[in-house]
Formats: structure tokens, sequence, C-alpha cells
């Protein structure tokens, strides 16, 4: 399930953005709760991942009250 996002957190920091991110969703991987930063939201899906982004459903997140208050 979070797969996506372990992957993007575990990348190596070789192409890293420029942009910074509009708001942080909580994910749980492997038995502990990150931060995820989240680049964009479109159509209910997040750009998140830092430094690679990849997008995820809201099902990937334990918390996504901090975007969520960004997009209603």
């Amino acid at each position: 399930m979070t797969l996506t996002i372990s992957i993007a957190l575990l990348a190596l920091s070789g192409c890293a953005s420029n942009t910074p991110p509009i708001c942080y969703n909580k994910a749980k991987i492997t038995n502990h709760v990150y931060d995820v930063a989240v680049f964009k939201i479109e159509n209910g899906k997040y750009l998140a991942g830092n430094p690679f982004h990849t997008w995820a459903d809201k099902s990937q997140f334990v918390d996504t009250s901090e975007c969520d208050k960004l997009n209603p």
C-alpha cells in the first residue's frame, strides 16, 4: 500500500526538486509514521515524495488533514 511512497523516500538524492512542498501528509512505512512532502494535488491524488515525486492516492497515507485543508 505504501510501496510507492517507500520507494520515493528511500531513493537517491540526485533529482531533488527546487520547488518547496505545499504541505505534508503522514504515511506509515515499516511501522513508523513519516511526514511525506506533497508538491501538487490533482484529481484527489497527491504528487508526493522527496527527492523523487510519484502520484499517490489518499489511501496510501494515514493522515492527509494538512493537505486536505488546502484542497477541500
